[in-house]
């Protein structure tokens, strides 16, 4: 769902930088007195490295979990727009996953439309169930924001669909997709419920298990690479550019360009730009964290 440059009107993109910044900057304002835990900086990097794990799909195509239902969950809405941002701006200056011209539209996408919606879908419904409140939020968060990626790509002429291709096209695809995506939320949060119940009232941060998880996925993410290359990785998205001949027009390359390094192995590169990418998401986690105990 990582938009690229050269797929949204300057207009559009600027938009909604507009319009990004300003949830984010309320989002800093109404966290001025609380007091993050370490597990912002911990639920950021095990987002990150979620989203290297690309399962392959029938019929010739990918996915990969976004997380935003999730942050918003385990975070709160402010916090997990925040923990979420940051994953998605790392992804884009360091890996070149989504343009920088995109960036604010990938933003209010992954890290506000889907933390806000999974969060307060998933806080109305937890008092009937909670793994299907957590079910029915990851998979209602990723699909409208896949709807608003629609809609985004579908007014802009340098896509060449419209509204009535964009908006089907990507949200009846993550509909589908949005299955597993509610199916690990739901698994997760279900899990620290009965482990952890501590965590959702932001008074513990996870142990020595959480890092010891983050560490096993990207372990096994070139793994996941070479399943997802077997079937021709894809995103809805891509699949309907490549249909027009559309191609990125990436105004900047990255400094791990497609989590690899020029020159090794691609899973070993895989493997050393997941790690790379895990540590610099955690510690910016845990500098903001620290940040906001001192401010």
């Amino acid at each position: 769902m990582h938009i690229p440059d050269g797929y949204l009107d300057l207009s559009v993109a600027g938009l909604f930088y507009i319009l990004s910044i300003a949830v984010l900057g309320y989002s800093i304002y109404r966290l001025r007195e609380q007091k993050l835990t370490s597990l912002f900086g911990i639920v950021a990097a095990a987002i990150f490295a979620a989203q290297m794990l690309n399962w392959p799909i029938p019929g010739g195509t990918s996915a990969h979990f976004v997380g935003g239902a999730l942050a918003g969950i385990l975070l709160g809405p402010y916090a997990g727009t925040l923990a979420m941002a940051v994953v998605l701006t790392i992804q884009c200056l360091v890996f070149a996953d989504g343009g920088i011209t995109a960036l604010g539209a990938n933003i209010w996408n992954m890290a506000i439309v889907d933390v806000f919606v999974g969060y307060y879908i998933y806080k109305a419904l937890e008092r009937f169930n909670r793994s299907i409140a957590a079910f029915v939020a990851g998979w209602l968060g990723i699909t409208l924001a896949a709807i608003f990626a629609g809609i985004e790509i579908g007014i802009s002429s340098s896509f060449g669909y419209g509204l009535g291709v964009t908006v089907p096209v990507m949200g009846v695809w993550h509909a589908i997709l949005g299955i597993v995506e509610g199916v690990i939320t739901a698994g997760v949060v279900s899990y620290i419920a009965a482990a952890r119940p501590d965590v959702f009232e932001q008074k513990a941060a996870p142990g020595k298990l959480a890092l010891g998880v983050i560490a096993a996925m990207i372990v096994v993410s070139p793994l996941f690479a070479y399943a997802a290359e077997l079937v021709g990785y894809a995103e809805p998205l891509e699949n309907a550019a490549e249909k027009i001949g559309l191609e990125e027009n990436p105004i900047y390359e990255g400094l791990l360009p497609d989590y690899t390094l020029p020159g090794l192995d691609p899973y070993v590169g895989t493997l050393i730009a997941g790690i790379v990418g895990t540590v610099i998401v955690l510690g910016l986690g845990v500098i903001l964290s620290r940040y906001a105990r001192t401010t």
